[in-house]
């Protein structure tokens, strides 16, 4: 029995690690992405475009504990580096030094002077044929921590109608206009140099029980949601973006909830219908 054991471990140890985030590399196209998401949903999609392979991923929590199951990541840097768990390495990394103009702006008036650079993307055109429009969501960061009193990562989901021009951010604190941040959700228990803000949304800070850690990322917070009433048969552009400020140092990642992007037609209440009847369904377009 006692030569078993340590096969036994190794069993265990391996059950563990397959729970994790990982990457796969199955050479997803951008449309195959967007897929993931809309799942079907009732929307028309064109003009896909993504910054590059290494920065936006399809990812699965393989069975684990992370809270999305499956779904696209955007990492401003190496998106295959997020795989957990978490081994406080490979932090930091960088594809490019681009920026954004609406996130510079975003920056600016968040108070934050510095400059945007290791721009990450994935962007696509829609025609909705329901007023709804949902997607869940987390924010990860490894700024989380040792930075987060001071970090001014910027992403956003711009929504954009394609008739007027309009454009919101859909990533902002639940109700309320405030841009999602690590300054703005965070909690004083990993960083005591500041008060928590919106605690309650703040998840998991994997620094302190990496053996139980899903993803190699230094923090995150909860599930969120992103929403969003807009015009059935009107096109519209999602952004969904991501840059590092400052530096390319302490990457964050936007994770995605596979399917959640929804923008279904309401057929009215439920109805019982027997063999032999005959019920008229309405979209109301």
């Amino acid at each position: 029995m006692k030569k078993l054991l340590p096969h036994v471990i190794l069993l265990l140890s391996l059950a563990g690690f397959s729970q994790t985030v990982s990457i796969p590399q199955n050479d997803n196209s951008p449309e195959d992405l967007v897929n993931v998401l809309l799942n079907n949903a009732c929307v028309e999609v064109s003009n896909v475009e993504i910054s590059s392979e290494q920065s936006v991923a399809y990812f699965t929590n393989n069975g684990g504990a992370f809270p999305i199951e499956e779904g696209v990541m955007i990492r401003t840097g190496n998106a295959y580096l997020t795989q957990g768990p978490y081994t406080d390495e490979n932090l930091s990394s960088q594809v490019n030094s681009l920026s954004d103009d609406v996130l510079e702006q975003i920056n600016q008036d968040s108070g934050q002077s510095s400059i945007l650079t290791d721009l990450a993307f994935l962007e696509f055109d829609f025609v909705p044929l329901s007023s709804n429009f949902r997607f869940n969501f987390l924010f990860a960061s490894n700024e989380y921590g040792e930075w987060q009193c001071v970090s001014s990562d910027v992403f956003a989901f711009l929504l954009t109608n394609l008739e007027t021009g309009e454009t919101q951010n859909l990533a902002v604190i639940p109700g309320t206009d405030t841009p999602i941040s690590v300054k703005n959700i965070k909690d004083s228990d990993f960083n005591n140099s500041c008060e928590s803000d919106h605690g309650n949304l703040f998840d998991t800070y994997n620094v302190s029980t990496p053996e139980s850690s899903t993803v190699n990322m230094r923090g995150y917070t909860k599930l969120l949601g992103a929403e969003a009433n807009i015009t059935p048969g009107t096109p519209y552009k999602i952004r969904l973006v991501i840059a590092d400020s400052n530096d390319a140092n302490f990457d964050s990642a936007i994770f995605l909830d596979a399917g959640s992007f929804t923008a279904d037609v309401d057929l009215g209440q439920d109805k019982m219908i027997c063999d032999g009847d005959v019920y008229s369904l309405s979209t109301g377009l």
